[in-house]
């Protein structure tokens, strides 16, 4: 089996081993002081799966997970996994969460897959040859005028996300404007590659959260950089996803986070 079939069967099958235990897991801790940040038995059991598969088939290749951390990072290839992205969501009864999983070599995400079990969609992604959905080409929005866009943001009231929400509500000329969020990184990044949105602004997030979304973002046409415009590279802390018009406008509002 290439890794390209790999890494979409190990998502598909982590995403239905995680649907199996919807609306039966609740809460299991807090992994910090935010409310949000919770982990159920189906966090671990999806990541031990993921773990498991990974291992069986490539044992030398590093891992960097959620829950369980990090393992042989150094090496030439390095899996980033997150198991349920949008845990809070599934652990309130809220079915929108994915699985995501990437692959990096030498510090270059190559391969990328994200499923959402709910609508049985898969996203890839492989560097260089462009973003799907179930196997069918996807391409980012191309509207260029940011008052008339609609966009993901996380409408966590923490910095720099709320120095960007002032910034929004500023604004004049916003009737035509919309901004929302799912609470998950995985649809909020996919729902924008495949041009259901026009762009999402996530500054919020662990290691964890950003390297399966930055490719499938990227190979879909989206430019994706952190907070102050850098080219966003394995490890950085948040991302920035729009067209090249509409990414122009975002990053004016991240100058001074």
């Amino acid at each position: 089996m290439s890794v390209d079939a790999f890494i979409k069967k190990i998502a598909t099958e982590a995403g239905d081993h995680a649907w199996a235990r919807f609306g039966k897991d609740r809460k299991l801790y807090m992994k910090s002081n935010y409310s949000f940040d919770v982990v159920t038995k189906a966090d671990l059991s999806t990541e031990k799966f993921i773990i498991s598969a990974i291992r069986k088939a490539y044992p030398i290749h590093g891992i960097i997970a959620e829950e369980s951390g990090k393992a042989n990072e150094g090496a030439e290839y390095v899996w980033y996994i997150d198991p349920i992205d949008g845990t809070e969501n599934f652990s309130r009864g809220i079915p929108l969460f994915a699985v995501m999983i990437a692959l990096a070599r030498r510090g270059r995400i190559i391969l990328s897959a994200i499923y959402i079990p709910v609508n049985k969609e898969l996203f890839f992604a492989k560097a260089g040859k462009g973003a799907y959905l179930n196997g069918k080409r996807i391409h980012c929005s191309t509207k260029k005028d940011f008052k008339r866009s609609h966009g993901f943001s996380q409408l966590q009231f923490r910095k720099p996300n709320t120095i960007f929400l002032k910034k929004l509500l500023a604004l004049k000329g916003m009737e035509h404007f919309g901004v929302a969020t799912y609470n998950c990184i995985g649809v909020n990044g996919c729902y924008t590659a495949s041009g259901r949105r026009d762009w999402v602004a996530a500054p919020l997030g662990g290691i964890h959260d950003f390297p399966a979304p930055f490719l499938i973002l990227k190979e879909s046409g989206c430019v994706v950089t952190t907070l102050s415009g850098k080219p966003w590279t394995p490890g950085d802390i948040g991302f920035l996803a729009a067209n090249p018009a509409l990414h122009r406008q975002l990053l004016q509002f991240f100058k001074d986070a």
